[in-house]
């Protein structure tokens, strides 16, 4: 059964050729329609669930292009997350590691097996049209609904499985989570609800301990889509943007969509955190492998958790004055 979070049944999908056939007919409909990745994959597979939340929507508004037009992880990737830790963010430990982490991690599996990377940089490459995103967007939801109906407790290795249970323990005798972090320090401007907690639940150590993009900066871009995002529905529009983007125009243009504007914002949000923390990857920030003992240990001995306390509290406080309103920023 699917897991109840704040008495609200989470979505839950199914292995079925008819799903999938259903899955990559209502991506490919949503792009059309929305024109960015991250919401069109939510928004498909909250359709073929049945499942009424447009918030989960606005919290990947931000996220297309690499998370924030970044080049990061793919929204094929983000936004099935986002939808797991909402399914799993409640179920009981394995080994002393969270659900949702062996979901993920044979989430990435699936989607590299498929597109040979995460990265939306490599998957874009130099085409003028994202041909190859279209594809994503249609499979994407399908890969998500294999996760979850498959056993994935063999997605880690045993030497994975003790260094992020290690960490995850860790991080619980401390209290912290990357992506947590970012929602307490911003107190009541947000609606820090269970399910907001579940959704991200994913997001630590770089995306399940992988030590890609930061966490903390993915929960505050998350932040900035769901108090600031606005959700495209427009053929037209959308077929404005693929034409700007085929003759080298500014397809990204606050105006030309209207996911863009709270993108743009992540983005620079996204810079200004690598200025200030050299880097927008975790495993660059940190020096530390976390699929490894030896990495986990060395972060725990050199008290790295609080470094990362301050990175959220830094990249909270900059969030936090984007979303104010102007007369109280």
């Amino acid at each position: 059964m699917p897991s109840q979070s704040q008495g609200i049944l989470a979505p839950s999908l199914d292995s079925s050729a008819e799903t999938a056939r259903r899955l990559r007919n209502r991506g490919l409909a949503n792009v059309l329609r929305m024109g960015h990745c991250a919401p069109s994959i939510m928004q498909a597979m909250l359709d073929v669930s049945g499942t009424e939340a447009q918030w989960l929507v606005k919290l990947t508004a931000a996220l297309p292009g690499g998370i924030a037009n970044t080049g990061g992880e793919c929204g094929g990737v983000t936004a099935p997350l986002v939808l797991l830790g909402l399914r799993y963010g409640q179920e009981k430990m394995v080994q002393g590691v969270p659900v949702v982490v062996y979901k993920g991690h044979d989430l990435l599996r699936r989607f590299t097996s498929c597109q040979d990377t995460t990265a939306c940089r490599e998957i874009r490459d130099d085409a003028r049209v994202p041909v190859r995103c279209i594809g994503v967007v249609r499979q994407a939801p399908v890969l998500c609904a294999e996760c979850m109906d498959a056993d994935c407790t063999a997605a880690i290795s045993a030497e994975q499985q003790e260094a992020f249970g290690r960490l995850y323990a860790h991080w619980l005798e401390r209290e912290f989570h990357c992506a947590h972090a970012v929602f307490s320090y911003l107190g009541d401007a947000i609606p820090v609800t269970q399910e907001l907690l579940d959704a991200s639940s994913g997001f630590m150590g770089g995306m399940v301990f992988t030590g890609m993009t930061c966490s903390a900066l993915t929960a505050a871009i998350m932040v900035l889509g769901l108090m600031r995002g606005e959700i495209e529905n427009s053929h037209l529009r959308v077929l404005r943007m693929l034409g700007k983007m085929a003759v080298r125009g500014d397809a990204f243009a606050d105006d030309v969509n209207a996911f863009n504007k709270v993108m743009n914002r992540g983005n620079r949000l996204a810079r200004r955190f690598q200025i200030e923390f050299g880097s927008t990857q975790c495993r660059a920030i940190t020096q530390c492998d976390f699929c490894t003992i030896e990495g986990v240990q060395r972060y725990i001995d050199g008290d790295g958790t609080a470094r990362c306390g301050l990175m959220a509290q830094s990249v909270a406080g900059r969030v936090l004055s984007m979303i104010q309103p102007a007369d109280t920023a």
